[in-house]
Order: structure tokens, then sequence, then C-alpha cells
């Protein structure tokens, strides 16, 4: 992808509420789909479009592992989005959705088991034997 439409898709990119809040969410390190959408309180269709545009953009790096995928920031896309929201700290700081994302996402990581996702969106708590390791 040429400069010029990395710097675009990437613009297209902050400029959607759940995108930032993904991106948000995402620099506490790599999250599962059921995680993101948890805390965010989206669908997975909508968190779906959203990560392609973050991907598109080269904002995110995606992994699957089974049945379960995975997205981070994407290595190059680091130290940019550190500036950036570096730079919007206080008016980040200050947004009620993002402060409850990440309640919420504090919340969700705690049913992870050695550090991976477990509950998915067909496994319960009460059946996590049969989740993936």
């Amino acid at each position: 992808m040429s400069r010029r439409l990395q710097f675009l898709s990437a613009t297209k990119a902050f400029a959607d509420r759940t995108r930032v809040r993904i991106l948000a969410g995402l620099r506490g390190g790599e999250l599962c789909v059921c995680e993101l959408c948890d805390a965010l309180q989206v669908t997975q269709s909508t968190l779906s479009t959203h990560l392609q545009v973050l991907r598109r953009a080269e904002l995110v790096a995606t992994r699957r592992e089974g049945k379960w995928s995975y997205y981070a920031i994407a290595t190059a896309a680091e130290q940019p989005l550190a500036l950036l929201f570096e730079a919007f700290s206080e008016s980040l700081a200050n947004d009620r959705t993002l402060r409850a994302d990440a309640r919420r996402l504090q919340k969700r990581l705690t049913l992870r088991d050695a550090g991976a996702c477990c509950v998915g969106f067909s496994c319960t708590k009460s059946r996590r034997s049969t989740c993936p390791p």
C-alpha cells in the first residue's frame, strides 16, 4: 500500500468512534474478538466490519488460534498510535465510554485461562472444560 493510501486509510479509521474504542482496548495488548465484543458491547458482525477497516489501514494485526481470532496493534503502528493517544490523552481520559469499555474489558480478561480466551461466544463458565487452551 502506498504511503498516501496508508495515511488516508488511517485517518478514515480514526474518524469512527467504535474504531477508536477498539484501538484503545488493544493498546493494553492482544485481545480475542469475543473479548472485544463483550468489552465494547457490539455484535460480532459490527466488530468485524470495523476490524476490517483497521486491518486495511495496517493499524492492527490478526492471528488465529483454533477457532479464536486475536487482534493486536500492528508493530509498525505502535509508535504513531502511542503519539496520537498521548496528544489527546486528556480528552480520552475524560471519555465515559472509553472508561466503561476499560472496566468491562478488565472484568472480561479475568475469565482467561493461562492468558488465553476460553469463553468465546458459545462457551459458558460451566463448560470451560470444552474451551480450547
